[in-house]
């Protein structure tokens, strides 16, 4: 999938200019809404909170759209790390898992969700639902 390979590139590229051993970035995302963190391990030890560029950060989202399934929706969460020294794409992604904002998940939240993203009642968490 050419978004992967992308966001694979971009964050390899990236670890290597600034010397990172790992980097991890989750996001969480319903309908309108979406929250990411993100931190990188550094070779000399520290570990740097929120540090991985905008660009890559955004490429990161985007997969959401990207990996949509018809019926299926997209996913609520997804948590992409990769490791030096083989710079490969690790990702965990799930598509039912209730989103943890500061600020509370809304039907209004809810609808724009199934709006973007139609699903099937059997593939609908009975929390998007309600």
């Amino acid at each position: 999938m050419q978004a992967v390979d992308s966001l694979q590139n971009g964050l390899a590229q990236w670890m290597r200019s600034v010397d990172a051993s790992e980097v991890v970035i989750e996001v969480e995302a319903l309908g309108g809404r979406a929250s990411v963190r993100s931190h990188a391990q550094c070779e000399r030890g520290s570990t740097e909170e929120n540090t991985v560029p905008g660009p890559l950060v955004q490429e990161a989202a985007h997969l959401r759209a990207v990996m949509a399934r018809p019926g299926g929706g997209a996913w609520t969460w997804a948590r992409l790390g990769m490791s030096a020294p083989d710079y490969r794409l690790v990702s965990d992604f799930d598509y039912n898992r209730f989103p943890q904002f500061s600020d509370p998940v809304t039907h209004k939240d809810c609808a724009t969700e199934l709006e973007f993203f139609p699903r099937d009642p059997s593939a609908t968490p009975e929390w998007m639902s309600a």
